[in-house]
């Protein structure tokens, strides 16, 4: 860490701890409002943003120069109730300077998730910027760096393709039926299971205009707790597009349906080859698309050789799923090119930050005297010509300011640097006198 450096992170995430340390190290909003105001508090430190997901628990932290926020951050931490040394083991780590930042970026840009460019995150960290900003405003660097990390996140999204193609297996569950019919909003689907992969294949049905959705689990009152929070989180103009039926309406459910997914967590078939022959009698023909997501299976595979119906299973996913892993795969690079652009503005705005307060001061030194001088002539010109000279000295202004900060950024060292802003402080402060 260079005496210079004024932004770091510490994180545990997944690629260096397992799930049980990423557990202990979590922390909860009202530990991540303490965290904010423990830090802001320290000398030295500026401000900290913690940001909690299930796969990273990561500080960011602001500093003044050559301070160590360690120690700072481990007795805060202490404060809170965690941990702490969880956070300076060997399963997590520490960056500081454009280390640190580069890092964000790449959280940001979905680069450094699980799964490869997934957008969650993005979400995830507009979360806990929100709430810094709500409880303890961030210092100058963090808030630049959030945003830069917002931009650089959406850059990544929308000129590459990292996050196309489903690399979940309930998003490809969907997909794959998104390929079987032209039109899902002309289908009727049922979900089998109401857990949590069903419920996220659920959601990924409604995201994509699914005309109408059944849910069947054992648990009636599951089915219908899981049917309520889809239909409320539903389009408004297609309410009840949802509905839950009981356990032994399964074979009237196949009857009914286009696409059937199921994930429950039985250990034996549920939808056998009779159930299935029966709805197919019923059917008149018209073809049946099964997904079987669950482990083990739950659908018997001689359903398969039932006519106008057709199975898929974990296999055939996972296929794809690694076919869109591949593909996203080769947008690395790219987007690793747009975050290094964005690093690179980001410098920038980091290399004249030093210059901004005294800048500041003396354009507001310049333009105290622009308003007496305009106030002086507007006494005794018309308003016209007072309006003039206002515009004449604000291009003065601007070309003085613009002649000073290029003369001061192009000094040879920080000490050159440093002479140049303090002889300029000196001139107008004296001028002021």
């Amino acid at each position: 860490m260079s005496n210079k450096d004024t932004l770091h992170v510490f994180s545990v995430n997944h690629q260096h701890a397992p799930t049980d340390i990423r557990e202990q190290a979590h922390l909860d909003d009202d530990q991540s409002v303490a965290l904010m105001d423990l830090m802001a508090s320290s000398p030295g430190c500026i401000s900290c943003i913690p940001v909690s997901t299930c796969n990273r628990t990561e500080i960011y932290v602001e500093t003044v120069p050559g301070i160590d926020p360690a120690p700072l951050l481990n007795k805060a931490l202490q404060s809170t109730g965690s941990p702490a040394g969880i956070f300076f083991g060997p399963n997590a780590r520490g960056l500081s300077g454009l280390e640190s930042i580069g890092h964000l970026f790449r959280v940001s840009s979905g680069l450094e998730s699980m799964m490869l460019g997934e957008p969650q995150i993005s979400t995830q960290l507009k979360d806990a910027y929100r709430r810094a900003r709500q409880y303890r405003e961030p210092g100058p660097g963090l808030l630049r760096a959030f945003q830069g990390s917002f931009r650089a996140g959406k850059r990544v999204r929308t000129e590459t393709r990292i996050n196309r193609g489903a690399v979940s297996v309930a998003f490809a569950a969907v997909e794959l039926a998104r390929k079987f019919f032209a039109r899902l909003d002309l289908q009727r689907a049922v979900l089998v299971g109401a857990g949590e992969t069903g419920s996220l294949a659920a959601k990924h049905f409604l995201q994509h205009d699914i005309g109408h959705l059944t849910v069947i689990n054992r648990s009636a009152e599951k089915a219908e707790q899981l049917t309520a929070t889809l239909n409320g989180g539903s389009d408004s103009n297609q309410p009840n597009r949802v509905e839950a039926r009981p356990w032994d309406e399964l074979l009237e459910a196949l009857v009914d349906a286009d696409v059937l997914l199921s994930t429950t967590g039985a250990t034996q078939p549920v939808i056998t080859p009779a159930m299935v022959q029966k709805a197919a009698d019923r059917r008149q023909g018209k073809p049946l698309f099964l997904l079987d997501i669950a482990v083990p299976r739950d659908i018997h595979p001689d359903v398969a050789k039932i006519s106008n119906v057709f199975l898929f299973g974990l296999e055939d996913l996972q296929e794809i799923i690694q076919m869109n892993l591949s593909a996203r795969q080769k947008q690395v690079p790219h987007a690793h090119k747009i975050i290094d652009e964005e690093l690179a503005e980001f410098q920038k705005w980091l290399d004249d930050v030093d210059l901004r307060p005294t800048v500041a001061e003396f354009k507001s030194y310049l333009e105290g005297l622009k308003d007496k001088q305009v106030g002086f002539v507007r006494k005794k010109q018309s308003e016209e010509v007072a309006s003039a000279v206002d515009r004449s000295l604000q291009q003065f202004i601007k070309k003085v300011l613009g002649r000073s900060v290029s003369s001061l950024k192009k000094a040879e060292s920080p000490q050159e640097r440093e002479q140049e802003l303090e002889l300029l402080r000196k001139l107008f402060s004296e001028a002021e006198q």
